[in-house]
């Protein structure tokens, strides 16, 4: 049994960060045991009643099946990107600053780091996931500079590594799985972040895997509570609400959505729906969508959508899937990367639908 399979079985009616597992104001990843020069947010740490508000809010179970564009990818965890392109994002979406939701591990870190977020609620169905962030966390805490966080997940630093892990996260429950997953995949989120580097490198943007500021924001986010690892199920129906009550209770708007390719799993059912309606998204929110392009270009289309349009477009039911809502052109190779500004008038594409509709009836 592979080792999502063997999470999925274990957890999958059971919330690995919920009261039964971990209180929800202790985070050993937070605090750590001595005082250090630990680095602040511009934000600075949230109050008592901020705090219990981010962290108290309902997660959804495990996922009793992993998802996939087809039946050749169903079962997989995603403990690394493979979007090699998001820079794309960066000069849309930076210093944003607001509220972060999104998917995945790594991706995360790019984003809030650009926009400068005030919170970061990192959220998945994938119970493997929000233990990865444990990972990333010990490190994080440990490590004062890019280089040195880099350094965790070099092979001669595994001891360290280890050592860090234990240290931040001895006493949590799934600590043995926690280890694992560092050994297991150790060396893929390593050549994640050096391709990674060498492309920012490229277009000359900073991350926090390569620039001290960057860095900075995302530790000092983790040192004051302001990053939450958590089970939510896009199609689930109280992880990603209660995080659209938690922001509104908060005054803390939704500046940036990311999806990943989740929606290219599934057609839209209501309680997705319902879910992106309860986000708080004002008119500097993004969502941020990719959609598969693997079998051309070993990569995805971007696409940058406001979030209040992409409420709109939730809110018609006769948008099915993603595709109907995201025009897209065919590729030209394996160097042609797709980003689309999205933005249309779904009352008007309707409208024109509808017509072509009568004509054909003519």
């Amino acid at each position: 049994m592979n080792l999502s399979k063997l999470f999925l079985t274990a957890f999958a009616s059971a919330s690995l960060f919920g009261a039964t597992a971990l209180p929800q104001h202790a985070h050993a990843q937070d605090a750590p045991a001595e005082k250090t020069a630990l680095p602040q947010t511009k934000y600075g740490a949230p109050n008592a009643d901020q705090k219990a508000t981010f962290w108290g809010s309902k997660e959804d179970p495990a996922a009793k099946k992993l998802l996939g564009v087809n039946e050749d990818y169903e079962g997989r965890s995603y403990l690394h990107g493979d979007e090699w392109n998001l820079h794309l994002y960066y000069p849309h979406i930076k210093e944003l600053g607001g509220g972060y939701v999104g998917v995945g591990a790594d991706q995360g870190y790019l984003l809030m780091g650009w926009t400068q977020a005030e919170y970061g609620w990192l959220v998945d169905y994938d119970p493997l996931v929000p233990l990865t962030h444990k990972v990333y966390h010990a490190f994080f805490m440990e490590a004062a500079t890019p280089k040195e966080f880099l350094a965790f997940w070099d092979a001669k630093n595994k001891d360290k590594a280890l050592a860090a892990i234990e240290k931040h996260h001895g006493d949590h429950e799934h600590i043995k799985q926690i280890k694992r997953i560092y050994k297991d995949w150790r060396k893929r989120i390593q050549i994640r972040h050096r391709r990674v580097n060498r492309r920012l490198r490229k277009e000359k943007i900073p991350a926090y895997t390569n620039n001290q500021e960057q860095y900075d924001h995302i530790r000092g986010m983790i040192a004051t509570g302001r990053i939450r690892p958590m089970l939510a199920n896009l199609l689930d129906d109280e992880g990603l609400t209660g995080i659209g009550e938690a922001s509104k209770k908060m005054n803390v708007p939704i500046r940036i959505l990311y999806l990943s390719n989740a929606q290219e799993y599934w057609k839209y059912p209501d309680q997705f729906r319902a879910n992106v309606a309860s986000l708080n998204f004002d008119e500097r929110s993004y969502t941020l969508h990719t959609l598969s392009t693997w079998s051309t270009n070993k990569d995805y289309r971007y696409v940058l959508q406001p979030g209040l349009n992409f409420q709109e477009w939730m809110a018609a039911e006769w948008v099915p899937k993603v595709y109907r809502m995201i025009p897209r052109r065919k590729l030209e190779g394996e160097d042609d990367i797709d980003f689309i500004e999205f933005d249309k008038d779904v009352k008007k594409v309707e409208a024109r639908r509808n017509k072509k509709k009568k004509k054909k009836k003519k």
